[in-house]
């Protein structure tokens, strides 16, 4: 639009993709759907999870179909996607897959279902497995109206222990960084400098997972992580916040670890774990900054330590503090009446005030004193049976 007289022009192209939803990734000339969907996996001899992709070509406000593929296994989030340097890179997940008996003789060990007295159904097993793998495929060359295919070259496979899965993903650049976890959690440094010979650098196995991992410096080696600790079986015990350091990209280290709260009686989460734009870092300088959490403590035993709100930490190389806590809701107010709708989980810093948004309420809070500066609570319902209580 060049002006305000001027029409707007809509350009627009589809395909058909063997799915109903999935995640989308964006650069300067290009689109990728990633559509969650089944196919045949040679590798596991059975029908799996699968993932496909349709890449769109972008010129100026016009879109065409141009790259197709597919890949075994699930994307775990929209971090799990990635295009640098002509290749799309993807994490994926296997976890199932399905295989039909070519027969099965009436007096085998499976009993097939009889569908009436002359006939009987084969069904199909469903088998399970875990494989996870960070795949790189080249972007081919778009030229004409047929499009092309995502040609795999290289790939990293079997990274976890047996039955673990992706929990975190972040790619940067020539780097990535992978998350798995089924009891302990191991912490992947990725080499992706050669697209066709890529390897794992490095590996740190702690306790719990992290499930949101944000850069904190230029080279992309300080990494704040927000996850669960957990102990030795995998029981998750509480929100934790760790501090990985690959500045050694062969030997990386966690420089500290801070959780929410460990009792067993109590239980923690955050919305960071699976709605990443509730996640605030505030930069203060070279790798020092302002970590704003929402977080929510609730305790089965003790309703005085019932927690709805934020926190504040101060991050750096020297660790992990809290520097104060914004409450949305606790103690009495934690199970009041309410509507239905809620507002999601955001903080927004303006002018050394922090602003956040959770559940029924609206607070602005001084970054440097915690002091309330103004709040907002959201209507209630006059009727008491318009009550939702939490």
């Amino acid at each position: 639009i060049t002006d305000d007289s001027t029409e707007l022009q809509i350009s627009m192209s589809g395909a058909f993709m063997p799915s109903s939803w999935g995640y989308t990734y964006t650069v300067s000339n290009m689109l990728v759907f990633a559509a969650q969907g089944w196919n045949w996996i040679p590798s596991v001899g059975g029908t799996g999870e699968t993932t496909y992709f349709m890449g769109f070509s972008l010129n100026g406000d016009s879109s065409a179909p141009g790259a197709v593929g597919s890949l075994p296994g699930y994307l775990l989030n929209q971090y799990s996607m990635d295009i640098f340097d002509g290749h799309l890179r993807v994490a994926t997940t296997i976890q199932s897959f399905w295989t039909v008996p070519e027969s099965i003789p009436a007096t085998g060990e499976t009993e097939p279902m009889p569908v009436d007295n002359d006939e009987m159904a084969i069904l199909p097993i469903q088998e399970w497995i875990t494989q996870n793998q960070v795949v790189i495929l080249k972007i081919p060359t778009l030229s004409g109206n047929e499009p092309a295919e995502f040609d795999e070259v290289g790939r990293i496979p079997d990274l976890g222990k047996e039955g673990e899965v992706f929990t975190a993903v972040r790619f940067f650049d020539q780097i990535a960084y992978v998350v798995t976890f089924e009891r302990t959690d191991p912490f992947y440094v990725l080499n992706l400098t050669d697209p066709v010979n890529p390897g794992v650098l490095g590996e740190l196995n702690i306790t719990g997972f992290s499930s949101y991992l944000h850069s904190m410096n230029a080279n992309n080696t300080l990494l704040l992580a927000v996850g669960q600790e957990a102990d030795e079986n995998g029981r998750q015990l509480g929100v934790q916040i760790t501090l990985f350091d690959a500045t050694d990209p062969t030997n990386p280290v966690d420089l500290d670890r801070y959780v929410a709260e460990q009792d067993l009686d109590t239980w923690s989460s955050s919305s960071v774990e699976f709605d990443f734009k509730a996640f605030r870092y505030l930069e203060l300088g070279v790798e020092v900054g302002i970590l704003i959490l929402p977080l929510y403590i609730n305790s089965w035993n003790d309703p005085s330590k019932n927690f709805d709100g934020f926190v504040v930490y101060d991050i750096s190389r020297q660790g992990i503090s809290q520097r104060f806590n914004i409450t949305h809701a606790g103690g009495n107010e934690f199970y009041g009446c309410y509507y239905w709708a809620r507002l999601p989980e955001r903080s927004l810093v303006f002018n050394g005030n922090v602003t956040t948004l959770k559940g029924h309420s609206v607070l602005s809070t001084d970054l440097d004193t915690g002091e309330l500066s103004w709040e907002l609570e959201l209507l209630k319902p006059e009727n008491p049976q318009d009550c939702v209580y939490w």
